[in-house]
């Protein structure tokens, strides 16, 4: 796998990139390829639904599930195909999940980070620009301002869900040296992950989740910001 390099310029959402992707270019498709795609728990949800899939399904079809290395807290990634290890969701016309493709794929080529201000504690955006030797798409005669671009590939959604998502990061982080338990593991991928097992337990009352009060009717987004609150306020939680 190609070890990307990572422009030393920081960027701001109003900044310029140049860059554009398409079928023209002739490396079009070739990111697909050898890539280690770890789903946040909003990407997972995403593509869950726009297969008509359950979590299960998914994660057998297309992925693998894991606890991971350094966070200790369950993670789920898409398995490249053994014989060509091209991503299992590309065919021949192209990405055939485009609308609920991650958000891995939509930021390219942009690394993006929040780095909290130091005097005012609130936390800003910061961008970085990737570049691979395979991508021709920084060689496109197009300027586009970085917060056009996020508006551009959909990623709104996915920034709000992977911030919130970065709160259950940070406090695992914050405890590394506690083990988490398998009860923990449990709850935290119940939670994130197996969003309609999560609805039923609380619609049981086996599960008591405070930012819940109608788990019958509430939209998948929303029980998924209730999974990440729980998480955050009746899993993590440590001495």
């Amino acid at each position: 796998m190609e070890e990307p390099v990572f422009d030393p310029r920081e960027l701001g959402p109003d900044d310029e990139i140049v860059f554009a992707c398409h079928p023209g270019v002739p490396c079009f498709n070739r990111c697909c390829y050898d890539v280690h795609l770890v789903l946040s728990p909003y990407d997972f949800l995403r593509l869950r639904r726009a297969l008509g899939v359950s979590p299960q399904e998914l994660i057998e079809r297309y992925g693998e599930a894991y606890i991971g290395e350094v966070t200790q807290l369950p993670v789920v990634a898409i398995k490249m195909n053994p014989y060509d290890f091209a991503c299992p969701f590309l065919k021949p016309e192209g990405c055939s999940v485009y609308p609920d493709r991650p958000s891995a794929c939509r930021t390219y080529p942009l690394a993006r980070y929040l780095r909290e201000d130091p005097e005012t504690g609130k936390r800003r955006e910061v961008y970085r620009i990737i570049r691979e030797t395979h991508c021709k798409g920084h060689y496109e005669k197009r300027t586009i301002r970085v917060r056009d671009f996020v508006r551009e590939q959909g990623l709104e959604p996915y920034l709000r869900f992977n911030d919130l998502f970065g709160e259950v990061v940070a406090r695992r982080q914050a405890h590394a040296e506690t083990p988490l338990t398998a009860d923990q593991l449990d709850l935290i991928f119940l939670a994130l992950y197996d969003l309609p097992r999560f609805r039923e337990e609380a619609l049981s009352g086996r599960l008591e989740v405070p930012d819940l009060e109608d788990p019958a009717g509430v939209s998948d987004e929303d029980l998924l910001e209730a999974g990440i609150r729980f998480v955050l306020e009746r899993v993590l939680i440590f001495d």
